[in-house]
């Protein structure tokens, strides 16, 4: 062998190993799913309350086999508070919520995300409020844009108790589909 050669190995050896070991020392997967509504399971992590009424549906899927159908009726807040499994998101960069609006006009949810177990007051949390076109609408909040909506302190990524997805004084029944609430990296 020349020395080209073993120069050549040596160093496709050492692009190996680096590969390697980048690849091993991953510990964040590429995204964690929280919610995805494909077995009934999943509808006993829900908080039920009056005036929203859930079921796994075959329409308007976006990952797996089901989505999750929300009957929101004319009420204050009427909409969804799963109970989280995962508190902490700091190894994220954003959360992803995918909604179908089978209305023929736009409507507005609101996204409210606590750091607090307690129920903080609308100052001390994340509110956003997001329109929602007619058909398939796809929500990417950046987790880094977190912040209180009174003080603008950034969420505690570690402490995440509470995730809501809601309407604020429908007027008339609303239903909307969602699915595949996750994190990415």
């Amino acid at each position: 062998m020349t020395d080209f050669t073993i120069s050549l190995i040596r160093t496709i050896l050492m692009i190996v190993f680096l590969f390697i070991m980048v690849a091993c020392s991953t510990h964040v997967p590429p995204e964690l799913v929280l919610f995805d509504f494909e077995t009934d399971a999943e509808l006993d992590q829900l908080r039920w309350k009056c005036f929203t009424l859930f079921s796994l549906s075959k329409e308007h899927v976006t990952h797996g086999n089901r989505s999750l159908r929300m009957g929101l009726y004319p009420s204050d807040y009427p909409g969804l508070n799963p109970i989280l499994g995962v508190n902490d998101w700091s190894k994220y960069t954003a959360i992803c919520i995918d909604i179908y609006n089978p209305e023929k006009e736009k409507t507005m949810i609101s996204i409210r995300i606590d750091d607090q177990k307690e129920n903080p007051g609308y100052a001390d949390r994340y509110n956003g409020r997001f329109i929602l076109k007619p058909g398939p609408n796809h929500i990417h909040i950046p987790l880094k844009s977190l912040v209180t909506s009174g003080t603008y302190r950034p969420l505690n990524l570690k402490k995440i108790y509470r995730l809501l997805i809601f309407m604020a004084h429908p007027q008339k029944k609303y239903v909307l589909y969602v699915d595949y609430i996750h994190l990415v990296f």
